[in-house]
């Protein structure tokens, strides 16, 4: 592969909107099934007495009605109606807890964005062959070892839970039946707690992972990065074009403004500065033309043909040309410099009147 093939440039913002649009995110799909798992828990833990509680109102309701001998629609309809509202009122709970819980997970991770290109189906993804290469493939075999990793930890934090526990699991078999219930759910919950936690930690590192990895798929070559540029940009040969027509049309804007102008300080063949002041609607005199070389000489040409006076003044020339813009106005530091040459161009003038 040639170097300028090597994806080596990290992705421009562009690109990483482009595949957050498409719904491609680093996320970790296991830190989802971790925080349902430990919130989840937290949630039956305080609610299930409730819901425990509901299930067995519903039992004692439905086994303990009278309405049997004379069962009809109406009764299955009273029936249904009466367990779905006293098991819907311990289970809703819990239930929209677990979707809160799995909102603020997938949030926390990517934020809030919609992604209707995700819904759109991808044929490519169905092809066989590409499905076959991709089984084998690197990542999949990161997943696979991953996923062995989690395994093995999960049955090992199983096995001595339940070996520390054994002698109290023992004792169970002489219990009553509500004891064996509360005793066996302590045990599973804290069993369950623990294998938690350890998917919470294991999570945790999926999710640095799966960022490093998506920031190394997202990676671009030199040439997609220069493109890119040129597509935000522009292309530089139609934008240098873009500007030798917008200085054109500047410089021609410029020159008509020369015959209009009291005097034309000049280098005299260098630099050349058109200055016009009128006392009634000016602060200052104000640049309206000027020019390096052939514009300069050009600037001249023209101020000569409309009997524009051209005044040589080396230095005032080459620091008007370099302090002042186009339709700016003569900095108060320049005035007596100025002010000299217009009063000169008006003597000049009233000599010529006469």
């Amino acid at each position: 592969m040639a170097a300028s093939d090597e994806k080596t440039e990290p992705a421009t913002p562009k690109r990483k909107q482009e595949a957050r649009s498409k719904g491609s995110v680093a996320k970790s799909s296991d830190l989802n099934t971790a925080m349902m798992l430990l919130f989840g828990f937290i949630l039956i833990y305080f609610l299930g007495g409730a819901m425990f509680s509901n299930i067995k109102d519903t039992m004692c309701f439905f086994l303990g009605n009278p309405f049997y001998e004379n069962f009809d629609i109406n009764t299955l309809q009273f029936l249904v109606l009466e367990i779905s509202n006293k098991n819907l009122k311990g289970l809703l709970p819990i239930l929209g807890g677990f979707m809160v819980i799995g909102i603020m997970s997938s949030f926390s991770q990517v934020g809030f964005k919609l992604s209707p290109k995700a819904l759109i189906p991808d044929f490519k993804k169905m092809d066989p062959i590409k499905g076959l290469k991709n089984l084998v493939s690197k990542k999949s075999l990161v997943k696979l070892a991953m996923a062995l990793v989690k395994l093995s930890i999960m049955v090992l934090v199983a096995y001595f839970s339940i070996r520390k526990d054994i002698e109290p699991l023992m004792e169970l078999v002489s219990m009553e039946v509500e004891g064996i219930f509360y005793s066996a759910t302590s045990l599973i919950f804290g069993l369950i707690l623990k294998i938690t936690i350890i998917l919470l930690i294991l999570a945790l590192f999926d999710l640095m992972y799966q960022r490093w990895q998506f920031a190394k798929d997202q990676r671009m070559t030199k040439h997609e990065v220069k493109q890119e540029t040129k597509q935000q940009q522009g292309d530089p040969l139609i934008k240098s074009r873009i500007k030798t027509v917008q200085r054109q049309m500047a410089n021609k804007r410029m020159m008509k403004a020369v015959p209009e102008a009291d005097v034309v300080v000049s280098n005299p063949t260098h630099y050349a500065v058109a200055l016009k002041y009128d006392a009634n609607k000016m602060n200052a005199p104000k640049v309206v033309a000027k020019g390096l070389d052939i514009i300069a000489l050009k600037i001249m040409e023209i101020a000569r043909e409309h009997n524009v006076p051209v005044v040589e003044d080396r230095i005032l020339a080459r620091i008007l040309y370099n302090t002042v813009e186009i339709d700016g106005e003569v900095p108060p530091k320049l005035y007596q410099a100025v002010a000299k040459v217009l009063s000169y161009v008006y003597q000049l003038r009233n000599l010529v009147g006469k």
